[in-house]
């Protein structure tokens, strides 16, 4: 049976190197190469071959990421939301420092006296007003120094400098996505712009071949099936070519979206620096770097904080208060009737009963504490699964990248012969349109994975905590959230504040997180039987078979 169906093959051997060949296990990473028969030959010339010459490169990614780093309002925003995180140490730190207020207060009053009253009163004052009025003006100057706040202060502080070393991690965050984001719209943009050409040169290729198919069906060699044939392949490519149109439109309202301009003649995506040489670097960089792990393990230290500091509302207060006051008569005003006074205040608040407020808050601290601690492992295991997903996009990207560049070359031999063998009669109509679109496809498959490629690494390095402007560009703009810090720091700061916060420590708690609990493990898990099933047929359920409102009981 088999010399009867191929009798060269048996006769060589053949058949058995082709089952050999279709049935094994290909190994993983082996170098593709096509047949060497076609080392024989010249590169294929094809119709239309050469490309439109493209305008020079007046655009590239380092001058998108520099415009994007300073003019996005995304991130601008992310930056003030840090700045408002960061004034939280400065109100913590308030805490320890004097406060100084003037108050003014003034009364009057208008008394409708009493028989006993009137009777007490010199029957000159009777005779003038039998009413009463009275007015007086009072100032004080009051100034407060809080010695000590049972550690409230200092828990404060400490949870708000964690807070703020959070913050600035998701500010590193922020700029990773959306430097993937940049990264991914500028290389759609230069996909799209080469499968717009792509399509623009399939429609010119399918608009000469169907001319030459009418022409040869006035010859008397073609039918008008194949007029049909070549017209309906062209329709379809000028849709695809609509859709590139489209496609490349939204490319570029993403870019200027991102960077606030459209982009000019991109250059080539250049090689990203900081890419790993190994999966188990890329996991042990993103295990020191990630800036959703240090941010996950930043806020546990807050909440940690935050325990303390819900301690400290059951400890003893002192802070000390001097007053200084005037007092008298406001109508008419005369500074030499008016009191003078003076008054030192030492005040001990020692809380006996809350109600129980200060161990719910402490309970609440606790419990949000753990929470953030359970996120750790979570963010960790996400960040495990990010690694890996780029990892391999970028591993499989290039696999595949390797073979459509060797696709790409068998295709343009196959529409080459194709092409010709079917202008000497030995090709249908079918086999050179056929042809033409696997190489356009090819073609059009083939910037897309470079383009997934590219975007690979670079969602690789942003769980790395390597893609930021700062080790992307040489020169990049500079902009230090530790300077603002360091100014809502010291905003208020008093020469004396080190002392108080030195005696507010003294008290403090200890933060005490508590044990996490677990479910307790089931014993021999299994599912729970199905319901009976009745055996009536299920139907779909129709809109409006519901009862209308007010119909009920009717």
């Amino acid at each position: 049976m088999r010399r009867r169906l191929c009798p060269r093959l048996a006769r060589n051997g053949g058949l058995a190197l082709i089952l050999t060949t279709a049935f094994a296990t290909p190994s993983v990473g082996q170098e593709t190469q096509l047949n060497s028969v076609h080392d024989a030959y010249l590169d294929p010339v094809l119709p239309f071959d050469e490309d439109a010459a493209e305008s020079p490169a007046d655009d590239n990614l380092a001058a998108a990421i520099a415009e994007t780093f300073m003019s996005n309002p995304e991130l601008a925003a992310r930056r003030y939301d840090l700045r408002a995180t960061d004034d939280e140490i400065g109100i913590a730190l308030s805490g320890v420092r004097p406060t100084a207020q003037i108050q003014i207060s003034g009364n009057y009053d208008y008394v409708l006296p009493g028989s006993i009253t009137q009777a007490g009163r010199p029957i000159s004052d009777r005779l003038n007003d039998p009413h009463i009025q009275r007015d007086n003006v009072a100032t004080q100057l009051v100034i407060d120094q809080p010695i000590t706040t049972g550690g409230r202060v200092r828990g404060a502080v400490t949870a708000a400098v964690a807070a703020s070393a959070a913050g600035r991690e998701a500010l590193r965050g922020a700029e990773g996505d959306l430097l993937v984001e940049l990264i991914a719209a500028y290389s759609d943009v230069r996909r799209d712009r080469r499968s717009l050409m792509i399509r623009q040169k399939n429609v010119q290729v399918l608009e000469a071949t169907l001319s030459e198919i009418v022409a040869r069906r006035d010859a008397g060699e073609l039918t008008r099936t194949d007029i049909a044939q070549a017209e309906t392949q062209l329709l379809a490519a000028r849709v695809q070519h609509n859709a590139a149109e489209a496609q490349l439109e939204a490319s570029h309202a993403a870019f200027v979206a991102i960077v606030g301009r459209e982009p000019g003649n991109l250059a080539e995506e250049p090689d990203l620096p900081g890419l790993p040489a190994s999966a188990d670097e890329a996991f042990a960089i993103a295990e020191a770097a990630n800036p959703d792990l240090a941010r996950a393990a930043l806020n546990e230290r807050a909440a940690r904080a935050r325990i303390a500091a819900a301690r400290a509302e059951g400890n003893p207060q002192l802070s000390v208060q001097g007053i200084a006051g005037t007092s008298g008569p406001a109508a008419p005003f005369d500074r030499r009737e008016h009191d003078v006074t003076f008054t030192g205040r030492a005040t001990l608040t020692i809380p006996m009963i809350s109600g129980g407020r200060v161990r719910s808050l402490v309970a609440q601290a606790k419990n949000r504490q753990s929470a953030d601690a359970l996120r750790i492992e979570a963010t960790h295991r996400q960040v495990v699964q990010a690694v890996l997903n780029a990892w391999n996009q970028w591993i499989t990207a290039t696999r595949n990248l390797e073979a459509q560049m060797l696709q790409l070359k068998a295709a343009r031999i196959y529409y080459e012969g194709t092409f010709e063998e079917y202008r000497e009669g030995l090709r249908s109509t079918f086999d050179v349109l056929f042809a033409q679109n696997s190489l356009r496809e090819t073609e059009v498959a083939l910037l897309a994975t470079k383009r997934d490629r590219y975007v690979a690494q670079a969602i690789l390095l942003r769980h790395m905590g390597q893609l930021e402007a700062r080790q992307l560009l040489a020169r990049a703009p500079v902009l230090d959230p530790a300077e603002y810090t360091k100014r809502a720091a010291q905003r208020g700061a008093l020469p004396g504040d080190i002392i108080f916060r030195a005696i507010d420590s003294l008290g403090a708690p200890v933060a005490r997180p508590q044990r996490i609990e677990v479910p307790a493990p089931a014993t021999d898990p299994k599912l729970l039987p199905p319901g009976t099933d009745t055996g009536q047929p299920r139907s779909l359920v129709k809109h409006g078979t519901h009862r209308s409102p007010g119909k009920e009981g009717q």
